[in-house]
């Protein structure tokens, strides 16, 4: 149980006499002791079961200024299908266009797919420069090469990847919030690769993927750069693959408050970083199991 905490305003009474014009003025000023409680949130997160299958479906950017990137996104993936080995042999791996026009589809490909298969993926997809990633998504599952990309009861991973900022109509909380009721029934996650605010591309401010960070936030996720070396970075990122040994807090908390519990039971095998505003556990992490984090903010 987390500790319950309350900022304590002292009161006073102040009594002045002030001579003005010959005559005593009486100030009286009055205060009365206020208590403000803290606001409490719980944060948690389930920890991801081995899936039995897996389908990846990586959304592109196909505008020109993409190309460069599409060599990195082919041996990125390639070593993302040796870690999904390690878990299951039953997996697809997919490509989508963010604008879908064109040859917006490219797939599915599998354990039987070599590495060349998966380095030309991209480039047989076309399209414009429609950057609509979150609306090609949501208009892609109900079209038929869905059966094969996406298949009922396989767990999903969706990779977002482009140089520009996420422009559909649809606002990032209720993407998230219908990503979460079509993947109700199954373990999904996502990665986004993008223009941070850090980033080394020689970029503009209308550039950042501000839309596609915003969706990784929503998750707890890292976003990765696309002028970093993110070949390597796509398969450490994906925490469907991997357990999640720490936390990004949503608001600043009240330290002494913090609490963590794993299954109910609470625990002290933790740190808090106020730098990053994460909660990094100690403890051995196990599929399947609930991590609460439970404090005070203001």
């Amino acid at each position: 149980m987390f500790k319950s905490i309350f900022k304590f305003f002292l009161v006073f009474s102040l009594s002045l006499v002030i001579t003005c014009g010959g005559q005593d003025i009486s100030v009286i000023t009055s205060v009365e002791e206020v208590i403000i409680p803290e606001k409490v949130v719980v944060e948690y997160i389930i920890q991801p079961m081995r899936p039995e299958s897996l389908d990846v479906l990586a959304i592109v950017d196909t505008s020109c200024s993409m190309a460069d990137n599409f060599d990195e996104l082919g041996s990125g993936l390639e070593i993302l299908k040796d870690d999904i080995r390690l878990l299951t042999d039953d997996f697809t791996i997919s490509f989508i266009n963010s604008s879908l026009v064109g040859r917006y589809y490219s797939g599915p490909y599998d354990d039987s797919s070599n590495a060349i298969d998966l380095l030309l993926a991209p480039y047989a997809l076309t399209g414009d420069n429609a950057e609509v990633a979150f609306q090609s998504l949501y208009q892609f599952v109900d079209m038929p090469e869905a059966d094969y990309a996406l298949r009922p009861g396989a767990d999903k991973l969706f990779i977002f990847i482009s140089d520009e900022e996420e422009q559909s109509q649809i606002p990032v909380g209720m993407f998230r919030d219908w990503l979460l009721s079509y993947n109700e029934d199954v373990q999904h996650d996502i990665v986004t690769i993008s223009i941070t605010e850090n980033s080394t591309c020689g970029h503009v401010a209308n550039d950042i993927g501000t839309r596609y960070n915003e969706l990784s936030n929503f998750y707890g996720k890292n976003y990765i750069d696309i002028c970093s070396d993110w070949s390597t970075a796509l398969a450490d990122s994906s925490f469907i693959l991997n357990l999640k040994n720490y936390l990004n807090l949503k608001y600043i908390p009240v330290e002494e408050s913090l609490t963590v519990s794993v299954d109910g039971e609470e625990t002290n095998l933790w740190y808090y970083l106020s730098s990053t505003n994460t909660v990094y556990f100690d403890f051995n992490l196990t599929e399947g199991s609930i991590v609460t984090i439970g404090y005070n903010t203001l």
